[in-house]
């Protein structure tokens, strides 16, 4: 991995190691002004550094001090797809700079960052998007494999509250054109929420409009038009078989909801559990499909949740643990904003704390490990949507501090 630094330093009491089986550099004290350099894919640049007592191998790339400070640091990768600028960065306790086969390392037995803005452009584009659910099975069919919602049980220990209007726009068979809106008022707990008592605020077109249908492994929002007319889905979500279990007592785990399914099929004339055949579905200039459904709008969201009990996540080949010993996973998540199934949307939102464990998490080119990385404040989170796809997602954090940190630059 190609390694490149350049920089201005200032050193005090400069000196020099020949002892046989290594070549250093040492000095009590250095300053550096306009650090730059490259790892693999990924370009940093550090306006002032301050480190002391410092160590410096010249056979190898390895460079230790006891204490080290760093202002105003950027680091970016050649994409473009992420971007991290911090204000300042604390390692009291010492640190080390290697060069392994992977890129740089960095090591810290305690690590402060403050001022933290992370930017991550289309973190999940369309070619490399995780496959969707797979279509609908017959009743007595075994669940389907790979789903989502098995890599999100740490939403099993969520609660809190989710209201939201939701607006949808159906083409109906005689009715036609028909927006409907609706203010839900959705209460989590212990990861899950009550589908039924949602269900009872479902109540549209001076009749029930929507309802809920529970089968085997499959949770779908169906309609129909009251009094007469059979039934057809709006959205589907296939569930596990700890999810169906669940289901089965008239609630599902908001894990689940990551495996929706919507339809594709203009089918005015036929019920859900029809086999006939599909058309393609259309957007028109508007985004909106040619199906009964023609827009499906969260609007007016408004979320506060907390992670209660430790959970562990496993995401970009590497796992994130929430909580422990006995402190929360996350306290105070606060979101607002709009997303809707065609155009554009954005959600704003703010962590009052989170608390963590790091293992080999990804981030683009960085590789992180932690024993203990703690956020201590998120006031503004900016996640921007394309449809339901994620296309940009910004946080500003106030302070970060870490235990045994280990980060690989350039893997």
């Amino acid at each position: 991995m190609p390694v490149q630094v350049g920089t201005n330093l200032s050193v005090q009491g400069f000196g020099y190691i020949g002892d046989g089986s290594s070549k250093r550099l040492v000095g009590p004290r250095v300053e550096g002004h306009d650090l730059t350099g490259r790892a693999g894919s990924l370009k940093w640049a550090v306006a002032d550094l301050l480190l002391d007592k410092v160590e410096g191998r010249l056979d190898v790339t390895r460079w230790a001090a006891e204490a080290a400070s760093l202002g105003t640091a950027r680091l970016v990768d050649d994409s473009g797809k992420l971007d991290v600028a911090i204000d300042r960065v604390e390692m009291p306790n010492g640190m080390a700079l290697a060069s392994g086969a992977k890129g740089v390392e960095i090591l810290s037995p305690h690590f402060t960052l403050s001022e933290v803005r992370l930017t991550v452009l289309n973190p999940a584009p369309a070619d490399d998007a995780p496959a969707d659910p797979p279509p609908a099975a017959p009743a007595k069919a075994a669940p389907p494999s790979g789903l989502r919602q098995e890599q999100l049980r740490f939403l099993d220990s969520l609660a809190g509250h989710v209201d939201v209007t939701v607006k949808v726009k159906l083409h109906l068979p005689v009715i036609g054109t028909r927006t409907l809106d609706q203010a839900l008022d959705v209460k989590i707990q212990d990861g899950s929420l009550d589908y039924r008592a949602l269900e009872d605020q479902l109540d549209w077109l001076e009749g029930r409009f929507l309802d809920f249908k529970h089968t085997d492994d499959r949770l779908a929002v169906t309609w129909r038009v009251p009094i007469f007319g059979s039934k057809h889905e709006l959205i589907a979500w296939h569930l596990d078989p700890e999810a169906a279990t669940l289901a089965s007592f008239g609630r599902v785990p908001v894990r689940a909801l990551a495996d929706y399914e919507l339809p594709k099929k203009d089918d005015d004339d036929t019920d859900t559990e029809d086999a006939a055949d599909k058309k393609p579905e259309h957007h028109d200039d508007k985004g909106e499909g040619d199906g009964l459904l023609r827009q499906l709008t969260l609007d007016a969201i408004d979320v506060a949740l907390s992670l209660l009990a430790p959970r562990t996540f496993e995401v970009g080949g590497g796992m994130i643990a929430f909580g422990g010993d006995g402190q929360p996973g996350m306290v105070d998540l606060k979101v607002t904003g709009r997303v809707a199934l065609h155009g554009p949307g954005a959600l704003h939102g703010s962590i009052g704390a989170l608390d963590t464990t790091i293992k080999d998490l990804q981030l683009g080119g960085i590789v992180m490990s932690a024993d203990r990385l703690s956020i201590d404040g998120i006031d503004a989170l900016e996640v921007e949507f394309d449809g339901f796809r994620l296309v940009k997602a910004t946080m500003v954090i106030h302070r970060v501090t870490a235990t045994n940190l280990v980060v690989k630059i350039g893997a």
